[in-house]
């Protein structure tokens, strides 16, 4: 059973019709002083000890366009504005070198210039690749000239992004040349032309990962540090927008805890990532082009295994084979023909399961918002219904990681008032059942 705070929350969301914070809340309880006290003990993750912001890789890719324009604007205002070097910390995987690759297309895009793009990969470069001394003999006379190589920006009124890619696992003369790039967007005497952004891309000094960073207040002082967390959301709106496979869309929309697999990461084995999802896509429509996949099911496993790891590929496959799988479309799409699995699963008590059906519907209303008609309408009133109260109140609380502006809580904040007005058993069975356990706790 909710908590009261839970369910006076619900009845506060929906009668405004606005998010409230799950913080102000307090939907969640502060832990006892014992489990406190073990988590104390834990070692600081690296954002803790930097202590920067965290934000998903979507509103990271926003806040660094935004602040390119607006030093653009400024420059054309005649204020000589400096520009911000940017470092995106974040797991491997997780889509921070995309977001560079999509800015810099995005900002040709939304902008009159074209923004060019220089990928520099730190832990296979080193100084002399930027810089080689050469000799010029000018009247017996030897000197020395800086050559500068296809990896220094060229063009004075060119515009674009050098991103220096995994800035911490170059060795420490490179790391000291890149501080140079960061610092006076300059390698040795040679400046950048004006119109080129830094962007440092780096991972975690965690335990996970073999770093030799080169840190301290000065080093700390030449960036702007953002620290990137997995966010489902951002991951199925870019898979839908560059046409993932089907398979890998439907699967992680109906077990969104499975697109990053932290703890296979811990112990050294193969672990599933938004960037190996992203390469399973392109295997599995290499299949589906050239026979099918159904007729290669071993291939397909004996790849994803090598992208997913064994145990993750198996519920991939699993998922694929339709092997008592729950999937979200088919709760919107038919929920007549899968209503006895939901209600096989409600009458064994398994909340386990529910609460992952639950969460997978959510992600697939959110990400692929749906057109509706009142067939659908009348499918997601009876799943709702049918699910236990703790289970039907996630389709609330799941709404809270997005804000009110945004066109997922408008597509759900939509569902519901549609609801409210076409459905009486829905506003009694639904929304007053959840008002009523509310007042009794």
């Amino acid at each position: 059973m909710g908590s009261k705070n839970e369910y006076t929350w619900i009845k506060k969301y929906y009668d405004s019709d606005c998010m409230l914070s799950l913080q102000q809340a307090s939907v969640s309880k502060a832990p006892s002083g014992k489990s406190q006290e073990k988590e104390e003990k834990f070692e600081l993750k690296y954002f803790e000890r930097l202590n920067i912001p965290v934000l998903s890789i979507g509103k990271i890719k926003e806040l660094i366009k935004l602040d390119i324009k607006n030093t653009l604007i400024a420059w054309e205002k005649n204020r000589n504005v400096e520009k911000q070097c940017f470092r995106i910390i974040g797991p491997a995987g997780v889509g921070k070198t995309a977001i560079c690759l999509q800015i810099a297309k995005e900002m040709s895009e939304e902008t009159d210039k074209e923004f060019d793009i220089i990928m520099v990969k730190s832990p296979v470069l080193s100084r002399d690749d930027f810089i080689i001394p050469f000799p010029v003999v000018d009247d017996g006379n030897t000197n020395f000239k800086m050559l500068y190589s296809d990896f220094v920006p060229q063009g004075k009124d060119s515009f674009g992004l050098f991103v220096i890619d995994e800035f911490s696992r170059g060795d420490h003369s490179l790391q000291q040349l890149m501080w140079q790039v960061q610092n006076e967007y300059a390698v040795h005497r040679y400046y950048f032309p004006k119109g080129w952004f830094v962007i440092t891309v780096d991972n975690p000094d965690d335990s996970e990962y073999s770093m030799d960073t080169l840190e301290d207040a000065a080093g700390l002082r030449r960036q702007l540090h953002i620290y990137t967390e997995v966010s489902v959301a951002d991951f199925l709106k870019y898979a839908i927008e560059y046409e993932f496979h089907p398979y890998v869309i439907e699967f992680i929309q109906t077990h969104p805890d499975y697109l990053y697999d932290f703890e296979s990461q811990k112990v050294g084995a193969v672990y599933a990532n938004p960037a190996s999802y992203e390469k399973l896509s392109d295997h599995l429509w290499k299949f589906e082009l050239s026979g099918g996949i159904r007729s290669r099911y071993f291939e397909v496993e004996s790849l994803a295994a090598g992208l997913l790891n064994v145990s993750m590929t198996r519920l991939f496959m699993d998922f694929v084979k339709e092997i008592k799988v729950i999937n979200p479309k088919d709760i919107f799409y038919k929920y007549d023909k899968i209503r006895p699995k939901i209600l096989k699963l409600v009458k064994a008590g398994d909340n386990a399961k529910l609460g992952e059906v639950m969460v997978g519907f959510c992600t697939f209303l959110t990400s692929s918002r749906p057109s509706y008609d009142k067939e659908q309408l009348e499918n997601i009133s009876k799943f709702l219904i049918d699910a236990p109260i703790d289970t039907a109140a996630m389709f609330v609380t799941q709404i809270d990681c997005f804000g009110r502006p945004s066109e997922e809580f408008k597509y759900m904040t939509g569902i519901h008032s549609k609801l409210m007005k076409s459905s009486e058993e829905y506003k009694k069975k639904f929304y007053e059942a959840i008002v009523e356990c509310g007042n009794k706790e």
